[in-house]
């Protein structure tokens, strides 16, 4: 006997979504704002094995928790939140924005009389340019930097096992930059890596990493490590490209706030 979860046609699925919000009513009645589905229930690409998740914004401030739960065959994650909180949730541009702000822009209103969910997308959608290049550099500099330095020290000392690990999160944070740069968000984790290579201004060097990381042909120590040695050159001659600066003109820019 296998547990875990277990195929649920949309029928069952749907009946439980709304037992759920109407259960979500009756305790919290006023203080509810809106209620809506996020995820691949939302976007109608839910399979027999997806999982409920749900979004409840209250008229208070300051809030925040989640109850996650599976019962029988299924599974289930509704998330609570003032409006101030997730409006200030869904204003933030930072290092996965395109994986996190998709549930927020996609959501499928179950209750929803003052159509706080429209206004919710446009908060994601609304946001300046200026945080979007803050972010790319923390791609860049926080994460893919980091990473070829981890590369480099793994072929210095010969230690190759984790090649791999270092490919497949330089390939997913490459799909973040790509998503940043043009302002897409990506429609869940599973197809972060396809979906961005269907956004124009890659690095060059991405695309040969992001295909090797998605048939997983990593075996090869020598060949993992070039690719990711090229893709990024190709990080850096994108950056300068665009103006983006990743190197500090500043031997040690650490400043006094007070």
């Amino acid at each position: 006997m296998r547990g875990g979860p277990q195929p649920t046609d949309r029928a069952n699925r749907t009946a439980l979504v709304r037992e759920i919000a109407d259960r979500v009513l009756t305790l919290y009645g006023e203080r509810i704002l809106a209620i809506g589905l996020y995820g691949s229930i939302a976007r109608g690409t839910d399979g027999p094995y997806s999982d409920i998740e749900m979004l409840c914004v209250l008229r208070s401030t300051g809030e925040e928790y989640s109850y996650e739960w599976s019962h029988s065959s299924w599974k289930a994650e509704v998330d609570f939140y003032s409006q101030d909180t997730l409006l200030r949730k869904a204003a933030e541009v930072d290092v996965d924005w395109p994986l996190t702000h998709g549930a927020y822009c996609d959501v499928l209103a179950l209750y929803d009389p003052e159509l706080f969910f429209a206004k919710l997308r446009d908060t994601v959608l609304s946001q300046p340019q200026e945080r979007f290049i803050t972010a790319i550099r923390g791609v860049i500099v926080s994460e893919i930097y980091e990473l070829i330095g981890k590369l480099r020290n793994a072929r210095h000392s010969e230690y190759t096992a984790c090649l791999p690990e270092l490919a497949l999160n330089m390939a997913k944070y490459g799909a973040f930059l790509v998503g940043l740069a043009n302002r897409r968000y990506y429609s869940n984790s599973t197809r972060v890596l396809e979906e961005s290579l269907n956004l124009p201004g890659r690095p060059a060097g991405y695309d040969a990493l992001c295909r090797m990381a998605m048939k997983g042909e990593l075996s090869d120590p020598d060949r993992v490590a070039e690719t990711c040695e090229t893709f990024w050159f190709g990080v850096e001659q994108w950056a300068t490209e665009r103006n983006i600066r990743i190197q500090e003109p500043r031997k040690i820019p650490i400043l006094n706030r007070h």
